[in-house]
């Protein structure tokens, strides 16, 4: 996943769901809690009132009262002496503080419920269970019933708040009216069966109410209510919060961290090039939005410190290229001035002239080179007959009439392949130039072809002349680079024409490339693809390469690993 949205949407996703399941647990185990307590409430309560039923009889009554409550609340008690039982003394003194509690520590789940017995010395009701069931509710209300069968009505009142202390929750006389009973549940009462009530109250509290009808009297016996489950109880409210800000920040700081990183080598890595460290670059370790942005500020760092470095060069090419004619012109201004001869004189002029024509085409050249060199020229792209530029530029060649033979070889392609997309006027810059360095090289003949191989097309001048040595290839596309040896001041030439062709072809998605020719001399390929479909493609692998020049694997003829086999791979 390299989406920068996609990875922090799945972060972030995926931390809502780790809150909402520890939320989840949380309330879960909240109200398993509720549960938990409402069951040991009816537990303690009913073993305190079997005790203190336990306190008003003796011998056998005492055992009838005993059977009673095992059947009634489904649970084995037991009545000891805690004499008779190696007890902690602490545990001891808590049962007869509490009159009942419930002791957890036995492990495997037992729970074993204790309850002292009033007025009998050092006796105890106890029993064990593993789990609760509702039968020990209905045996608490049975429980409970007795003892109001054995007080008076009027007694009943009070009874019921003692017992209140027992359970820890409400017990109420209430009409019946006042219940939202349902016809089976006013029926089930009426025959003397317990009813259990649930509803919700208005802050979504699930409870519960245990009804059951009183003897000799017109009331209802209400147990509750009990809160049995709470949706979102404040304090969980509180802790799932807390807990929401914790994960969902921790997970903010994760996602965000690394981007912030990568941002700061970014800052870094600017900071840098502004102190003129202009060698600095980010490094690109993704394919998301920012790797593309290191990508592409990599790509602005390296046409800057391109830019800056041709700068420099050309500052000192011109600087130099200018002082010979401007010398010349000083010296040749001095002499018409000197010179008394009237056609003396104008022989000076006419030379004074052909340096200020040099000046001119100089600066054109510059002019040409520096705006191809700064940005990406607008380029009127059409699809254009390529042999036809090869013509004319063969025949505006001949009738400067240099003495050397061009040969045009013609296209033997048809329909569309003798086509390529291109901005013509560049083309036929491109040409000119090759075809004039051709000319003034070659010692007899120059070659012009053309021709398209896999969605590539190529054009080649060639000549006889005396060549160029392989280690030189990669220095002729240098700005106001000259060659020694074959290639010499002599020949003319301020060394910016091929770094025009190379850069021309470079805005064309291609490459310009040197060899060496069947006929003897140099060879120059221009490449580019025949639709500027692929150019962007083209462009994003030369990037990759750093601007490297492509030739050919031999000094010879290309091969299918040269130039143009590179080149067709992106088709």
């Amino acid at each position: 996943m390299n989406s920068i949205f996609v990875r922090i949407y799945g972060g972030m996703l995926a931390s809502m769901i780790v809150v909402g399941l520890i939320s989840y647990f949380l309330i879960v185990q909240s109200n398993s809690l509720f549960n938990l307590a409402y069951h040991e409430a009816i537990l303690k309560g009913s073993l305190r009132l079997a005790a203190q039923g336990m306190s008003r009889y003796q011998n056998q009554d005492r055992a009838d009262w005993l059977a009673f409550c095992r059947r009634e609340l489904s649970l084995d008690l037991q009545l000891k002496s805690a004499s008779s039982v190696d007890w902690p003394q602490s545990l001891l003194r808590e049962i007869k503080q509490q009159r009942a509690v419930i002791d957890r520590g036995l492990g495997n789940n037992i729970l074993r419920v204790y309850a002292w017995v009033p007025t009998v010395e050092n006796l105890l009701i106890f029993t064990e269970l593993t789990q609760f069931s509702e039968q020990q509710v209905y045996g608490a209300v049975k429980l409970i019933l007795r003892e109001l069968q054995s007080t008076s009505p009027v007694e009943r009142e009070s009874l019921l708040a003692a017992l209140q202390d027992f359970f820890g929750f409400p017990l109420q006389r209430t009409d019946p009216e006042h219940l939202a009973l349902s016809i089976s549940q006013r029926q089930q009462l009426q025959a003397g069966h317990t009813v259990l009530q649930f509803s919700n109250d208005a802050q979504n509290l699930s409870t519960l109410r245990v009804v059951t009808s009183i003897p000799d009297e017109s009331d209802y016996l209400v147990m509750g209510p009990v809160n049995l489950f709470d949706f979102l109880p404040f304090h969980l409210f509180i802790v799932c919060g807390v807990v929401a800000i914790i994960v969902m920040g921790f997970t903010s700081y994760v996602l965000v961290r690394p981007l912030l990183v990568r941002l700061k080598r970014l800052e870094e890595t600017a900071v840098k090039i502004r102190r003129d460290d202009l060698s600095a670059r980010v490094t690109v370790d993704s394919h998301d939005a920012l790797g593309r942005l290191a990508s592409t500020f990599n790509d602005m760092a390296e046409h800057i410190q391109r830019l800056i470095g041709s700068q420099r060069e050309m500052t000192n090419a011109v600087s130099h290229e200018l002082r010979t004619p401007v010398a010349r012109l000083r010296f040749g201004l001095e002499i018409v001035a000197d010179c008394d001869d009237a056609e003396k004189r104008l022989q000076h002029l006419e030379g004074i002239d052909g340096d200020i024509q040099e000046l001119e085409t100089l600066i054109d050249e510059i002019l040409t080179y520096a705006s191809l060199e700064e940005g990406t020229p607008s380029l009127n792209l059409q699809m254009v007959e390529i042999d036809l530029i090869l013509a004319q530029v063969k025949k505006e060649t001949d009738q400067l009439g240099r003495g050397v033979v061009i040969e045009h070889v013609a296209s033997q392609q048809d329909g569309e392949l003798r086509l390529a997309e291109c901005e013509e006027r560049y083309i036929h810059r491109i040409v000119q130039n090759l075809v004039g360095n051709a000319t003034r090289y070659a010692a007899s003949r120059v070659r012009i072809s053309s021709g398209c191989e896999g969605g590539m097309y190529r054009v080649d001048i060639e000549d006889d002349g005396p060549g160029i040595p392989p280690d030189q290839w990669e220095k002729v596309f240098i700005p106001f680079k000259r060659l020694d040896d074959s290639r010499t001041r002599s020949s003319g030439g301020y060394g910016l024409g091929l770094s025009i062709v190379e850069r021309i072809a470079y805005w064309h998605g291609g490459v310009a490339s040197v060899s060496r020719s069947s006929l003897g001399g140099a060879r120059f390929s221009v490449i580019w693809p025949r639709k500027q479909v692929l150019r962007k493609t083209m462009a994003e692998n030369l990037s990759r390469q750093k601007k490297k020049k492509y030739f050919w694997k031999n000094d010879s003829e290309p091969t299918s690993g040269g130039v143009l086999s590179s080149l067709s791979s992106f088709e």
